[in-house]
């Protein structure tokens, strides 16, 4: 399994397009896509952020990719689930997606209002936003980010947008340690890999430090490409500095791609690469003291993410 990895130092167009379409050319897409006819693209729309604060997947990304599958007379939708309570219509905005959507004439698929639909295996039941059932492939376009809790947030995490809403919320409150919440990324994977076509992942301009929105911006500079999203995300978490051992989801992402780690090739000048001093030490302490709270500091957590409704003079029954 190949993962792909392309120097790009800005968000110049040519230049992501020309990555883009020898991805295209290099795994074969003409022909994994020939009888697919709706392509869902999955960005990383965490909140309504500019794509310059590094948090949400660059629209030039997103552009490109579009152009090349209408080039190949597909239909595309664009979609994704922000995290809590924020208006999608504003994320959608000031992420830039809405230039894009209109330019192309895209179909939105705003997840928190186009159904769920229960997916589950041996144990766990996941609500899983229908657009992404729907859709013929879905192409994941992530973020290169560290996360407080998970230490790494790349293609397999950026999945975790397909659940809408706030039930995003009620997972974290019952599972809020490392271990546990990793358990679920990795089991929600196992259900959905087989839906992913292609993974791609905005490098550019990433983050580091105390992710994923709260971090310091970073030029990485390079932009990632592989079908497998595990693959892809090991390549790119050594890179910044984590052990793969660290990450606490990747060892069973990488069973569901029926992969080893001596399976995944990266260009020669890619090979054991380590960006310098990216500050990777704030999410492993943060990831660490979740680890290790107490039960009782377990239980305040879960109160203060649980939910309910609060009828108030502005509410509009939403």
């Amino acid at each position: 399994m190949k993962v792909y990895i392309e120097k790009i130092s800005s968000y110049d167009y040519d230049k992501i397009l020309n990555f883009v379409e020898k991805l295209f050319i290099d795994t074969n897409m003409d022909e994994i896509l020939k009888n697919k006819s709706t392509i869902l693209l999955k960005p990383n729309l965490l909140g309504p952020h500019e794509p310059e604060k590094a948090i949400t997947t660059h629209p030039l990304i997103i552009e490109a990719v579009v152009e090349i599958l209408h080039r190949m007379g597909k239909e595309v939708w664009i979609g994704d689930s922000p995290g809590g309570v924020v208006s999608p219509t504003l994320v959608f905005q000031k992420t830039g997606m809405c230039n894009i959507i209109l330019k192309y004439n895209l179909q939105l698929m705003d997840f928190s209002k186009e159904g769920i639909e229960e997916v589950k295996n041996s144990k766990t039941s996941f609500n899983i936003a229908k657009p992404f059932l729907e859709a013929d492939a879905v192409i994941n376009i992530c973020k290169y980010k560290t996360h407080s809790l998970m230490l790494f947030t790349g293609a397999v995490k950026n999945l975790y947008g397909i659940i809408p809403g706030l039930k995003k919320s009620d997972y974290h409150r019952q599972f809020p340690g490392t271990i546990q919440f990793g358990e679920v990324i990795s089991d929600l994977y196992s259900l959905v890999n087989e839906k992913i076509c292609l993974n791609i992942m905005d490098g550019i301009l990433g983050m580091e430090g105390e992710g994923p929105s709260s971090g310091k911006v970073r030029n990485f500079g390079v932009l990632f490409g592989s079908v497998s999203a595990s693959a892809l995300d090991l390549i790119a978490s050594s890179m910044m500095g984590f052990s793969p051992d660290e990450i606490p989801y990747l060892a069973e992402a990488l069973k569901s791609d029926k992969l080893l780690k001596s399976d995944i090739e990266v260009e020669e000048e890619w090979k054991n690469y380590v960006f310098e001093n990216v500050d990777i030490k704030s999410v492993k302490r943060s990831s660490n003291l979740m680890q290790h709270f107490p039960p009782f500091l377990k239980d305040i957590f879960k109160y203060f993410f649980n939910y309910y409704p609060d009828f108030k003079k502005g509410c509009r029954k939403c």
